[in-house]
């Protein structure tokens, strides 16, 4: 889901100071950005930034706009270049300091589920830095900490977001994650002594969590450079898959080969919970053929063969598919 962000911004042009040819550059970048064709758009604002036609502002603004298509095209690296080099052209621009947050909690949700937690823990680290404000950072880092077994800090980060956001669903989910594996902790720490607990209640069926539509704050925005100029829609925040799922079984049911959509950026689980690993992400808008479904996720298979479990909530028929 994309939020759109309208932002004015005025610009004072000198003569000489930017040809027309990279200002056009830039302009064409956001109308293919506008369009869905981000590669055309990394393109054109290329093109806009080698063509030394212009002034640092509007360098700085080509900079922001190409690092916010190579966000939507998932090419995090790139785009956290990008806007680190706007800001050095421009430090105190809202906007690009804005866009670097998003992008590293993108990033780090992303290094997370590939298990590289140390670094996704120094992306959400300096997210925080850049918007401490904000509890979407504060979250995603907590979960970090959970999946690295750093409960204490976990705790921590869970209690500033939640100071931040009270009342959030998520926030409330990772809640109960955390004190689940604080009793798994415990208990095991009893068992290694030798001493008994008590037994839990059984958890239900489908105690799982999948990834919440992202929020409508935080968008990457790229900014048109004519005078006046409208900010471009981008993704929001990333969301991450939280809370394990229960050990129920249910039986597979079969839908042979028959084509689903990915709704958003989703992890791709080795087996039918989140308590498995993570293969690969689904970017939004993958296809994949659905061969069975277990606890309420889709087994999938990949046009390249590969296969996991995707949760229902976050995939749809293709219509008229075969």
């Amino acid at each position: 889901m994309r939020a759109i962000v309208l932002a004015m911004l005025l610009l004072a042009w000198t003569a000489g100071t930017a040809p027309a040819g990279g200002l056009d550059d830039i302009r064409n970048g956001n109308a293919a950005f506008r369009e869905g064709r981000y590669e055309q758009a990394v393109e054109f604002f290329t093109a806009a930034i080698v063509s030394g036609e212009l002034d640092v502002e509007a360098l700085a603004i080509a900079y922001n706009n190409r690092g916010v298509a190579h966000d939507q095209l998932g090419d995090y690296d790139r785009a956290v270049a990008d806007y680190r080099e706007a800001l050095s052209l421009k430090p105190e621009d809202a906007m690009s300091r804005r866009n670097l947050r998003v992008v590293l909690v993108r990033r780090g949700v992303a290094l997370a589920n590939t298990g590289e937690y140390q670094r996704a823990l120094a992306d959400l680290t300096r997210a925080i830095e850049l918007g401490p404000d904000k509890a979407i950072a504060w979250l995603r880092r907590a979960q970090v900490r959970m999946e690295s077994g750093d409960l204490e800090g976990a705790a921590a980060d869970l209690a500033r977001a939640r100071e931040l956001a009270p009342g959030d669903e998520e926030i409330a989910r990772a809640e109960q994650r955390l004190a689940r594996l604080g009793e798994a902790a415990r208990r095991a720490a009893l068992q290694l002594t030798g001493e008994t607990a008590p037994e839990p209640a059984a958890a239900p069926a489908e105690d799982v969590a999948t990834p919440t539509p992202p929020p409508s704050t935080g968008t990457s925005e790229p900014v048109a450079a004519s005078a006046p100029a409208t900010a471009e829609p981008a993704a929001a925040e990333p969301a991450a898959e939280t809370v394990p799922a229960g050990t129920a079984a249910v039986a597979a049911v079969a839908e042979e080969g028959r084509p689903y959509r990915a709704l958003a950026d989703v992890n791709v689980r080795s087996g039918p919970g989140n308590r498995y690993p993570a293969r690969r992400i689904a970017p939004k808008g993958t296809v994949v053929r659905v061969i069975g479904e277990q606890l309420g996720w889709k087994e999938v298979v990949f046009e390249d063969g590969g296969r996991g479990f995707i949760y229902r909530k976050w995939l749809e028929p293709v219509e008229g598919a075969g």
